[in-house]
């Protein structure tokens, strides 16, 4: 996208399908408000975002296939299966954008049912392969976490979840998928099937953390990197503060028109940085 660009994005509209109440206590307490189910549309890129139990799920459309990006509950399978029967294309890729539980606990399932291979940041892939567990965030920044969790509704473990034995996401997790594992998502990766999609690697929040750029459309799709709680903001819950400085430099050198966030509302229109709420506690972001 040339510089100073801007360019439209569209919401389109989605079939009436069998969406959940927003949960009451989002409603009433999480300034950004609850996300929605919605399409967005510029160039030749489309998402469609589902609000799920503990973060959101995102769907990338190719033109002749589909990817998804996290699946925090298998409590969310069905209206993601609905999402997918609509737009009635064949689901290739399965995406983490980063190995938290309300992110990934219903990535295999999913991937195992429709035969998709399972993406994941090299750091991640080299875990679900037997190597290394992953970092979490420092315990000084999880005092952070119960506002967020109470703007979110307080949602509880899913049934489904614990019936699955909860081996994805925790510091005691193997991370072992049944479905097959893609290549490790390097830096730059371009995904087969989505033309203009490609991966940018950005620790800070998560050491194996990814996002999905498509610079055409200034389209941004970030897991937990950003997040929409307040109106768009950067994360506090850090794994590493002097990886996630880099990683907001990187991302503030793109030009953006739309974030998908792992949680909250989709964050629509140019100048975005601007309009992001700062960090405080890292250098140059007070």
């Amino acid at each position: 996208m040339n510089k100073g660009m801007s360019l439209p994005t569209m919401r389109v509209s989605i079939p009436p399908l069998s969406m959940p109440p927003p949960p009451s206590l989002a409603l009433r307490f999480c300034p950004a408000g609850p996300p929605s189910l919605e399409r967005i549309e510029a160039a030749d890129a489309c998402v469609v975002s589902i609000p799920g139990r503990y973060c959101m799920s995102h769907v990338l459309v190719g033109p002749d296939c589909l990817a998804l990006v996290d699946v925090g509950s298998n409590a969310d399978l069905s209206l993601i299966e609905a999402v997918l029967a609509w737009l009635d294309k064949p689901l290739t890729w399965v995406l983490a954008s980063h190995l938290h539980f309300d992110h990934c606990l219903g990535l295999d399932r999913i991937a195992m049912q429709h035969g998709a291979r399972v993406g994941l940041h090299p750091l991640a892939h080299a875990t679900a392969q037997g190597g290394a567990k992953l970092r979490g965030p420092g315990l000084w920044s999880l005092r952070l976490f119960w506002h967020t969790w109470l703007w979110q509704g307080a949602p509880l473990i899913a049934p489904e979840d614990r019936a699955e034995g909860l081996h994805f996401g925790f510091p005691w997790s193997a991370n072992r998928f049944s479905a097959e594992l893609g290549p490790a998502l390097g830096e730059g990766h371009a995904l087969a099937g989505l033309p203009g999609w490609r991966v940018l690697q950005t620790p800070g929040h998560a050491d194996e953390a990814i996002c999905l750029f498509h610079e055409e459309a200034g389209f941004l799709i970030t897991g937990d990197t950003l997040r929409n709680f307040r109106g768009g903001e950067w994360n506090p819950l850090l794994t590493d503060g002097e990886a996630y400085r880099r990683s907001m430099a990187r991302l503030e050198s793109l030009e953006i028109q739309a974030v998908f966030p792992g949680h909250g509302p989709n964050i629509l229109g140019g100048d975005m940085w601007r309009r992001l709420r700062p960090l405080p506690g890292l250098a140059g972001r007070v």
